[in-house]
């Protein structure tokens, strides 16, 4: 019997092995015709470090460190999942396939966006408006220009301000982000500088739903605003560019005047999730899996 090692956190890990995790049991499966058995681990950096033997190596949300090793990274919402070959979301096989909407049959895209939009907006999701505010959920290191950015989240803002004359601004803090002292005071620094920004606590759906469009660094609030129908700026690397502006591809001019284009967004979250992302929830999920394994040169 060949092993297909999973490096897992707790609680994770310790739900997996008694059967309580859908998408391993899918993983299960999907390998067991090949003969692969699952084998559980932590995911410390000691652990992952030892990824290197026989087998097949699946850590969740860790950049592969060796031959034979992938990551497993849930896909915005469950049950949906990726296997890629790296971590970093816009180094996806799907940010760089093309998306063309004529290929999709609108048929099955509109059901799709009706189904899958209470999951992602509440089951109490109102009709969208748009009240006249660009909406910015931030992310972390605020004051960092990382390199799969255009520029720093603080710049961000300011770049932002500067694209919108008239419109407020309105930013969120990441709830699973620490900001320091600084970071504080700088957004203290841009509503003093610029009257029409401010920083406030609200549900991130509530805002997509009242907002004119979103503009982030490569949240996934701005997915989840497709669901709202409303558009987005990106000034990072992200999987799901396609339809939005992108800083990094276009400039800020040009990205910024997409935002006020009517998007295919419908026919899109289509192609994104059921051409491109596992279903853990589908009848195909084991098909699905086995495939992106294959993709990825491994012989499930």
């Amino acid at each position: 019997m060949k092993t297909l090692h999973l490096y897992l956190p707790s609680p994770m890990r310790e739900d997996a092995q008694s059967g309580g995790v859908n998408i391993v049991n899918k993983i299960a499966q999907a390998v067991a015709p090949a003969s692969y058995a699952l084998a559980f681990h932590g995911d410390s950096l000691e652990a992952r470090a030892r990824a290197k033997g026989d087998g097949l190596h699946l850590f969740h949300m860790q950049d592969p460190t060796g031959p034979n090793c992938l990551t497993l990274r849930r896909a915005y919402a469950y049950p949906f999942w990726q296997i890629e070959a790296t971590n970093e979301r816009w180094r996806f096989d799907v940010a760089r396939a093309r998306f063309d909407p004529e290929s999709i049959d609108p048929d099955m895209a509109r059901p799709f966006f009706r189904r899958w939009r209470a999951r992602f907006l509440g089951e109490n999701a109102v009709e969208s408006t748009r009240d006249g505010f660009v909406f910015v959920p931030l992310q972390g290191h605020l004051r960092q220009h990382r390199s799969f950015q255009s520029m720093s989240p603080a710049a961000m803002i300011e770049a932002v301000v500067a694209q919108e004359p008239k419109r407020r601004i309105i930013a969120t803090l990441h709830p699973n982000e620490t900001y320091d002292a600084a970071d504080i005071a700088m957004l203290d620094t841009l509503s003093q500088r610029f009257p029409r920004f401010q920083t406030i606590q609200a549900d991130a759906r509530a805002l997509v739903q009242r907002c004119d469009y979103v503009a982030t660094q490569n949240s996934s609030v701005a997915l989840t605003g497709f669901f709202a129908r409303k558009a987005a700026v990106l000034f990072a690397g992200a999987d799901f560019h396609h339809i939005t502006g992108s800083v990094p591809r276009d400039g800020i001019g040009m990205a910024f005047d997409a935002a006020q284009k009517r998007a295919p967004i419908v026919r899109y979250l289509y192609w994104f999730f059921h051409n491109h992302i596992i279903n853990g929830g589908a009848p195909e999920a084991e098909a699905q899996i086995g495939a992106r394994m294959r993709r990825h040169g491994w012989p499930v």
